[in-house]
């Protein structure tokens, strides 16, 4: 009799195995991905064995195997339930999203379809993470400098700014200079060339060190203008960063002329506008400046996009500094700044120039920063219509009324309405996805003009009467916009 349950109980067990049964049709995972971004994955599964296939049998397995960091591989261990009834034959798709890692590297991965402890079917896959090595560099080397002088040590900042984690490594800051005045001599380069060791190895995106230099500024006795190349070295080699290298100008003075450049400028600027732009240029120093002909010429630096055309604030004014004694001034007025449409900072530099080259006055250099306001349109809405009494299974009309009080045109695809669940009762009611929380695509709205926006609810099922409120929001280019509206709606079963 036992032998007979034990044929019973193997036959059964033997059975519940070769009913569950699947293979991987096809999946789609990016053979590379950028470091630190959000990917959406998928793979489709068909159930070939004889039985029904459900969460409580089946779901997916993504798993890191191996690669440069396990722990950054953590982002491919994702499991998946099966969420709906998978019939014999039928296929279904798991879809899921995840975040890839820092640390740059081939990845493998498997991806299984599994029944509990077994295997259904597996696929290795290769991931590789590109390296984006990106870094910003500040040394606190002051631009003036009295000749043989010590100051206090110098310091450095180092920041990862970019979306990769750095590796691991022996690192240095060093400094050479590149080019020096004509006449100064090897021991006078040397008082800039330095070599500081930094701990910068596994630098997360985003994070900094700072160090202090090991030994005071001496500076050398040759007056005139340094130029230095600071650079982030690793292992004794360049480290391969964007913006890992950095130039920095310092001068050691020898009785130089000085100015004082005094600003007369609007910084806050409204597109379609015009504004004056004048300075006053002083000889602030104690000796009289050289012979020749003087200009104040402003340079844009800085602009946030290519459509601004830089002729808008570049300009070469000449005025009377020809031997300018100490003490004496100038004015110097620059063409009227008519404003275009293209809002952002605008970062000009204004310098002192002598016969056509900079005229390396101390002060003779000013950068104003221009902030041209961006004109955005005033979208509200008004009215939301809406059935407040909702029956289960039944699809109602949505129509908000939109305003537009701006001053300028809402492109459609620059902003959206989205609708989200404020609070429900019975609290322990979730509607379906979707219903409820949902975007309603924006419209081309001129300035002043009144529009509605139309959509759709489906009211879900519900097991007894159901209040819910809504609240409806304006986002324009990603930001909330405008106030919040809130609709209260009753859903009967």
């Amino acid at each position: 009799m036992k032998n007979y349950f034990l044929i019973i109980l193997l036959a059964i067990s033997w059975t519940s195995w070769s009913q569950h049964s699947a293979e991987i049709v096809s999946f789609d995972v990016p053979g590379k991905m950028e470091p630190s971004d959000t990917y959406q994955l998928d793979l489709t599964m068909k159930n070939t064995g004889d039985a029904v296939l459900n969460r409580s049998n089946c779901n997916l397995k993504m798993s890191y195997l191996s690669g440069p960091d396990s722990e950054a591989g953590d982002a491919f261990n994702v499991e998946r339930d099966l969420i709906t009834n998978v019939d014999p034959g039928k296929e279904f798709t798991y879809k899921w999203s995840i975040e890839s890692p820092i640390v740059p590297g081939s990845y493998k991965i498997k991806l299984s379809i599994v029944s509990g402890s077994s295997t259904l079917d597996s696929k290795d896959v290769t991931v590789t993470i590109d390296e984006d090595f990106m870094a910003e560099v500040s040394v606190n080397l002051p631009i003036a400098l009295e000749p043989e002088k010590k100051y206090p040590p110098m310091s450095a900042t180092v920041k990862n700014s970019g979306e990769t984690q750095w590796p691991e490594g022996e690192y240095e800051l060093k400094g050479e200079v590149t080019g020096a005045p004509s006449d100064a001599e090897d021991e006078d380069e040397e008082a800039f060339e330095f070599e500081e060791k930094i701990d910068l190895s596994n630098l997360a995106p985003g994070a900094s060190k700072s160090i202090g230099f090991s030994d005071k500024l001496e500076t050398p006795s040759t007056g005139g203008t340094y130029n230095i190349e600071v650079s982030i070295y690793k292992d004794g080699q360049k480290f391969d960063a964007r913006n890992g290298t950095i130039r920095k100008d310092t001068s050691v003075k020898v009785e130089e002329p000085e100015a004082d450049i005094t600003s007369k400028v609007t910084t806050k600027l409204y597109p379609e506008k015009s504004y004056s732009v004048s300075f006053t240029v002083k000889n602030s120093g104690k000796v009289q400046w050289e012979e020749g002909g003087y200009s104040l010429k402003s340079t844009v630096v800085r602009k946030p996009s290519s459509d601004l055309n830089d002729d808008i604030f570049e300009q070469d004014v000449k005025f009377d500094g020809d031997e300018m004694e100490t003490g004496d001034s100038d004015n110097v007025s620059f063409d009227d700044i008519t404003v275009p449409m293209v809002p952002g900072r605008v970062e000009v530099k204004y310098e002192i120039m002598i016969d056509g080259r900079p005229a390396e006055i101390e002060g003779g250099e000013e950068t104003v920063s221009y902030e041209i306001v961006e004109l955005l349109p005033e979208l509200n809405i008004g009215r939301v219509t809406l059935e407040d009494d909702m029956v289960s299974g039944k699809t109602y009309k949505l129509r908000i009324d939109m305003k537009n009080y701006g001053d300028v045109m809402a492109n459609g695809d620059d902003w959206v309405i989205k609708s989200k669940t404020r609070s429900l009762k019975p609290s322990n009611y979730r509607p379906p996805r979707g219903v409820f929380d949902l975007e309603l695509d924006g419209i081309d709205m001129k300035a002043g003009e009144s529009k509605y926006v139309n959509g759709s609810i489906k009211a879900p099922k519900v097991s007894g009467e159901t209040s819910i409120r809504l609240q409806f929001d304006v986002y324009y280019k990603g930001d909330r916009m405008g106030s919040t509206k809130t609709f209260d709606i009753k859903i009967k079963s």
